[in-house]
């Protein structure tokens, strides 16, 4: 985190580079993150592979998930959608949001391993996974979703969990 000051102003910049080249910059005297594609006004942000990394997007969260327990961020601007009052509340949302889709990609996994799952006729891994875990989504969203659950995906391959 850089930090700077002007005269009447204070500001923090944090760099998050899993969103492509993303950064949120802190306003210590208003409590105020803002945070471009990082955290966003309404919905959840996607990690895009192969720009942004699911890994590093994480420990984005973390890091804000931090400045909010300590009471140095409590309120959110993002670069879409509206001011977020509860900066704690939203960053819990977004890491329990990424968690179950994590969980649930290693559920289909799991699934296709031990053959209670399996894939369709020309279906790549990603599809399959797309199909089992973003069935209640609209179609409209299917092309971002798919670079998400390839984010996922190069994700669980790192850790060794795939």
């Amino acid at each position: 985190m850089k930090s700077s000051g002007l005269p009447g102003l204070s500001w923090w910049l944090c760099r998050h580079p899993a969103t492509g080249d993303s950064m949120s910059l802190l306003l210590p005297q208003d409590h105020l993150l803002l945070t471009g594609d990082t955290v966003l006004g309404r919905g959840t942000t996607v990690v895009s592979y192969p720009d942004g990394q699911l890994g590093a997007y994480l420990e984005s969260l973390d890091r804000i998930q931090a400045l909010a327990a300590n009471g140095e961020v409590t309120s959110i601007a993002p670069g879409h959608g509206p001011t977020v009052p509860d900066a704690a509340g939203t960053v819990e949302f977004y890491l329990h949001h990424r968690r179950e889709r994590l969980d649930q990609v290693r559920a289909a996994l799991a699934g296709e391993a031990d053959g209670t799952l399996t894939r369709r006729p020309g279906e790549d891994k990603t599809d399959f996974v797309m199909r089992l875990i973003y069935s209640d989504v609209p179609l409209k969203v299917w092309p971002a979703a798919r670079l998400s659950v390839m984010a996922q995906l190069d994700y669980l391959t790192a850790q060794g969990n795939d």
